[in-house]
């Protein structure tokens, strides 16, 4: 059984697959479905679009308050990303959803 985690981490998207291994980086259900991977592609471009380089004395700089204000766009592909991977499960994985449950200071 493989979990699908829904995660935002830099340049890779949210979607990340376990199996028993761990991550896994080839799950053919997920990796040949073009919907899954363009709303993958559309939330990582929107989560990658809140760090900004060499910013002062700091190598990297994460744009939280951006990140707030798009959040409701954030979270809208998420459940998009939700919906398809319900259209697609044969039943061999869950999801864990670790993003639109987000509380914010």
């Amino acid at each position: 059984m493989y979990t699908v985690k829904l995660m935002n981490e830099y340049i890779h998207g949210p979607l990340w697959v376990y199996g028993n291994e761990g991550c896994e980086t080839d799950y053919p259900l997920i990796d040949s479905d073009n919907i899954l991977q363009n709303l993958n592609e559309e939330a990582a471009t929107l989560y990658d679009s809140f760090y900004d380089f060499d910013v002062g004395d700091e190598p990297c700089v994460f744009d939280d308050e951006g990140y707030k204000a798009a959040f409701p766009k954030m979270k809208e592909l998420i459940e998009k990303i939700k919906q398809r991977l319900n259209e697609i499960n044969d039943g061999s994985f869950t999801v864990e959803d670790y993003i639109t449950n987000q509380k914010f200071d």
